[in-house]
């Protein structure tokens, strides 16, 4: 039987935010689209195509966009949890870790010489 450790209640809510977040970002890449093509035309592009998968195409690269955006401002903003692990501590585990080798060695050592004398 595996015992699953409970989420704390703000992990709960992060695939309503994200897909708050894949929202928002459709919303502004409609509202934009219309716009930057405008301007693409104007400036950038003059020779751009008035064929009615442009404004899809640059619509689904302006959300990936504003996606990636929103995705690395949240990633930033995140608290992130401490490491439980801390230099001093690794350093007394090494030394322990040591002192029991040399240990072991030592008994391994007696036990040859106690075979030996026999």
């Amino acid at each position: 039987m595996t015992t699953r450790k409970p989420q704390s209640r703000g992990k709960a809510f992060w695939p309503i935010l994200g897909f708050l977040l894949a929202l928002s970002s459709a919303a502004l890449a409609i509202v934009f689209t219309n716009p930057l093509i405008v301007e693409l035309k104007k400036s950038v592009l003059r020779g751009l195509p008035n064929d009615p998968k442009v404004p899809i195409i640059v619509g689904v690269i302006l959300f990936a966009l504003i996606a990636m955006t929103f995705s690395l401002i949240v990633a930033f903003a995140v608290p992130r949890k401490k490491s439980a692990v801390t230099e001093i501590q690794m350093a007394k585990d090494r030394k322990a870790m040591v002192n029991e080798k040399m240990a072991r060695k030592i008994k391994q050592r007696d036990i040859n010489r106690q075979n030996k004398a026999r």
